[in-house]
Formats: structure tokens, sequence, C-alpha cells
């Protein structure tokens, strides 16, 4: 969805054409594989692998009946286990959750979502036009012990993240949580993930084409960054890829710094429609109907050695409203996706936008994998005893042989003695190799989630020796049992 905060008068053009409302009449079952929710209109898709190894979204919902972006008010959730196959988890959150003022009119915009240590945390941005006129917005955090569970809201505004739109979630491999709003903003997450440590900065991306919808990954150690650009002008019918109209593009920036500074790339999704094989075309055209519309907003997830970019279209609504005579409505979009590649170099290849949507993903393997102290091969000042590891600052012990397959997504220990502060990193390859997660530790870890502290992973898979390098605070002493990997392949739904 990711609007400005200061709507622009081509905007404002755009809706007015596209946007007019029409009854979704067309009863037949959509016939294709993308957009791949295909029950509900579904917008700004936020992808994630949890701890149950699935692949989840969040998305905000465009409503039924139409209205515009006004009538967006609420969160819903779905999972898959194979990229094809989708689950539909409801709603997650809404305005009933929420402390509306009568009369005042009310909407939740795009969404993200993360997970620490049993709670999800979801991050969405309130819009509230007030009786008065005046717009406020700003960025609100709900918790869950489960994707299943409704949300509550536990901080109902973000102290520094003024005017917050579009926030997006991005935890480093060190556990350094990071968030990214509208106009550039971001800020680093306190532990408890609902408030900010310290003032809000801007990311530089080396670029002047931002717009709205940011989003962070990582991949080989660099960190690429990308957006939605700013477009002028509706796109034409007889002319939809006029050079001289800014486009609605997906660009990125990579940089060595979740904070910046970034170098720009180029462009990873272009307009939507744009090229899409083996679809129906436009009556008397040769493009798709949803390529006369402009709205575009990235999501990236890695998922058993394939990356892949959420986006969303009007194809649905092309398809409910008219059976694609045409070009669907701008603000009943659906959540697409398509498969997200790399050059050797690491630049990102332009997304290829299909109809059929990405093939079935097959796992074969468990979904944890247990590390035996007794087995590990070298100890650094290390102490085992009972299966139990007790660690000073700066110790390590190592793992040979293990095999993490097509991935593993999460560590996880049982705490048996809090910390004031302290870490547990998983390396791959050596105490100084490469960093897959990181476990911080304080002295709430006992308490927390029954003891069993974790963290996500990334690049954790083959077969390499695990290290885990532990360190405290005040050469503390550190003692936990039952290392593990796990969301090594999906749980089945309840």
């Amino acid at each position: 969805m990711r609007l400005l905060i200061l709507i622009s008068l081509f905007s404002i053009s755009t809706s007015i054409s596209y946007s007019q409302i029409k009854k979704n009449s067309n009863t037949a079952p959509y016939p294709y594989g993308n957009p791949v929710i295909k029950n509900m209109y579904t917008a700004d898709a936020s992808p994630h692998l949890m701890p149950d190894g699935r692949v989840w979204m969040v998305t905000s919902v465009d409503a039924e009946d139409g209205g515009g972006y006004a009538t967006m008010h609420s969160v819903h959730a779905f999972s898959t286990a194979d990229m094809v196959t989708w689950v539909d988890h409801g709603e997650i959150i809404g305005l009933k959750d929420l402390n509306e003022t009568p009369g005042e009119d009310w909407a939740i915009w795009a969404p993200d979502f993360t997970y620490r240590n049993g709670t999800y945390y979801l991050y969405f941005p309130m819009r509230n036009l007030k009786a008065n006129g005046e717009i406020d917005r700003y960025c609100v955090v709900a918790e869950s012990n489960s994707m299943q569970k409704r949300f509550k809201v536990t901080n109902p505004r973000i102290e520094g993240a003024n005017s917050a739109l579009d926030p997006s979630v991005f935890v480093d491999d060190d556990g350094v949580a990071y968030l990214y709003w509208n106009q550039l903003n971001m800020g680093i997450l306190k532990e408890n993930m609902r408030e900010l440590e310290g003032n809000s900065f801007k990311l530089d991306i080396g670029a002047k084409n931002f717009m709205e919808a940011a989003w962070m990954h990582k991949r080989n150690g660099k960190y690429y960054f990308n957006y939605h650009t700013k477009y002028n002008n509706k796109v034409s019918k007889d002319n939809p890829e006029d050079p001289n109209r800014e486009k609605s593009n997906l660009d990125y920036s990579v940089g060595i710094s979740p904070k910046g500074p970034l170098t720009y790339q180029g462009t990873m999704n272009y307009e939507l429609g744009i090229n899409v094989k083996n679809a129906p075309l436009l009556e008397d055209k040769n493009y798709v109907p949803w390529r006369l519309m402009q709205s575009n907003h990235g999501g990236i997830v890695e998922y058993h050695g394939q990356e892949y970019l959420f986006y969303h279209t009007s194809a649905l609504s092309s398809w409910r409203q008219d059976e694609f005579k045409g070009p669907g409505t701008w603000t009943q979009r659906s959540v697409c996706v398509d498969s997200l590649n790399y050059t050797h170099e690491g630049s990102i290849i332009p997304v290829r936008q299909t109809i059929e949507g990405v093939k079935k993903v097959t796992i074969n393997q468990d979904f944890s994998i247990a590390l035996n102290p007794k087995k590990a091969f070298e100890l650094q000042e290390i102490k085992i005893k009972n299966n139990t590891i007790t660690a000073q600052n700066s110790s390590s012990i190592s793992f040979k042989n293990i095999n993490l397959g097509t991935g593993y997504y999460y560590f996880g220990v049982k705490v048996l003695q809090s910390v004031t502060k302290g870490k547990i990193e998983i390396r791959k390859d050596g105490s100084n190799g490469t960093l897959l997660g990181t476990i911080l530790l304080n002295e709430n870890s006992l308490k927390t989630n029954n003891g069993i502290a974790e963290t996500f992973l990334r690049e954790a898979n083959g077969v390499h020796t695990i290290v885990l390098v532990f360190k405290s605070d005040n050469n503390e002493t550190i003692k936990i049992t039952e290392p593990n990997f796990f969301a090594g392949s999906p749980k089945k739904i309840n």
C-alpha cells in the first residue's frame, strides 16, 4: 500500500481514474497461480520464516466493496509449507482491537512482524483523520505468543517513530533489531522490541527516488534495501512504456551496514504487468489488464535455497470484476510471489513477473538437530557435566560435520543460569567464521519463554563445523543445555 505522507496530485488523479468502485460479480474460480491469495484482497505482504519452519506473511486488507485506503481496517496472517499452498489464519488485529474515537476516520496500513524468544511482534501504521481535519500517523506494536492467536497492543505509539508509515523490521545476525519507515527514517529497537533505542536517523541509499515501502534483507554479508520509487502521471492505455513517465518500480541499494550508507544499484521489479508471459491480454492490446495500475510493495524471504519476492497486483480484481476486460481496481490488490535471483557478483536480476507463480517446494529433512555436548570435538574454557555446558566469557565449543541440509532457520538453548548481559554466537567453520545468528541473554532469560532462548539464522545450510562462542559482561558464568537447530522443515498446521 505504502502511501506518501502527503499524497501528491498525480496519485489523486490516478486513483480517481482507476479506482472506480466495481462489483466483484464474476464468481468463476481464478484460473492462475498468481496471485497466491484468492479468497480476499490482500496487499503489502511481509514474509518471514517462523519457528515452525513455515513461511508466514502478514498483509493489509483491501475492502471487498472498495472505497480506497481509508477502508483498510485489519491485518491478516497466512502461512505455507511449500510456497504454493497457503493457509488463511484470519484476522490477527483490527480496528476493534484499538482505542478508536467515534466519528473519526481510522485505517491500518502496511504491517510487518518478527519473532523473538516466544513472542511474535507486529508493527503496523495507524492513520487517523480526526474530526477537525488533522491527520495523525504513528506506529503501533502488538504481540502474541502464537501466529494463530489474536494480537494485543502493547505499545500504542512508538515514541520517536513520528508520522511512521510502512514500518519494516530487520534483525541482524548479531541480534540487533532495526525498524525502518517512510522518508528513509530508521531506528534501533530495544531488546524489548517495543521501543526505539535513542533517536531515529536517516538512511542514505545513494538515490533520490525513494517514495515508500522500505524493506531490508541480507545475503552473503551484504545488506539489500529495496523500496517503491517515485512515479508520476497515470499509465496510458496507448503508451504504457512512455519513456518520459517516471515508473512505479521497486529499486534497491546495497551496503555493508544496515545503517548505511548504501549504494544505489537499479531496479529489481519493474512496473506491474511488465512482460508477463502466457497471461490474458487486455482487449486489443499486447499487455495484461493490470499493466495499467501503479502500486508496488516488495517483501523478500529465503526458503531452502531460493529467495522469493512478494508484491501485489490488481489481477484478481480484474478477473472478479469483468474477467480480465478491465484493469481491476487500484485499491483492491492481491499478493503475488515470484522467484528472486542474483548474478555471480551479487546483483539482483530483475524479477520476471509471472501468472503461474512459483514451483512447489519439497523438503526432506528432520525438523530439528540436537547438538550433543559430549560429542563436541574442541572445547575452549568449557565444562560439561550431565549435558550441561558451563562457559565463561570468550569460551567456545565446536561440533564437527553438522549436516544442515537445505537450511535450518533457528537455534535454541535451555538457559540454566541468567546473566546480566551476555550472548551466544552461532558460527560455522571456526570461532571467527561466518556468524549465523546470536542468542541474546539477560537477567530475565530464565523467566522468558520458559528459559528457552532462541535466534533466527541466516545461511545455515550444508555440512559445517558449528562453533558456539559464549560472551558475557563482567565475566559472568553462562550455563545452558539442549543446544539445537530447528525449523529445518515445516510443521503441519493443526
